[in-house]
């Protein structure tokens, strides 16, 4: 039996509640385009917990008084990172593939030659 994960998406005042803000400053900041909430068909914002990161982070960043403009370039910094990580992370992998040990089977074998007479150095002399 397997579980399915379901996401969780709340409305714009229990993401408030959650983030310590005011339903307006979510609604702020998603015209601003720090944050995206999903829409019901009906257009009723829904948060999911990524979103609800997301504002705690640009909560915290503003609380140090930073701008808008400033917390949008700290939050690409940010993700830029993650994705270079990501890249790092793949690339080692693939590079450990490749240096992994490899088992050889190998067979010695006896070819007979041929008796030969000695070898002079200088033949000429």
């Amino acid at each position: 039996m397997s579980r399915q994960r379901t996401e969780v998406a709340v409305s714009i005042g229990m993401a408030a509640q959650l983030c310590g803000l005011h339903p307006q400053t979510l609604r702020q900041y998603e015209r601003q385009g720090l944050v995206e909430p999903a829409r019901t068909p009906g257009g009723t914002r829904r948060y999911r917990e990524q979103d609800i990161l997301r504002l705690r982070r640009i909560g915290e960043l503003t609380e140090q008084g930073m701008s808008l403009v400033a917390v949008r370039y700290v939050l690409d910094l940010e993700q830029r990172i993650r994705d270079l990580e990501r890249r790092v992370a793949g690339l080692q992998a693939e590079r450990d593939a490749a240096l992994e040990p490899r088992s050889y089977s190998l067979e010695i074998v006896h070819v007979p030659r041929e008796r030969r007479g000695p070898r002079w150095r200088n033949a000429d002399w």
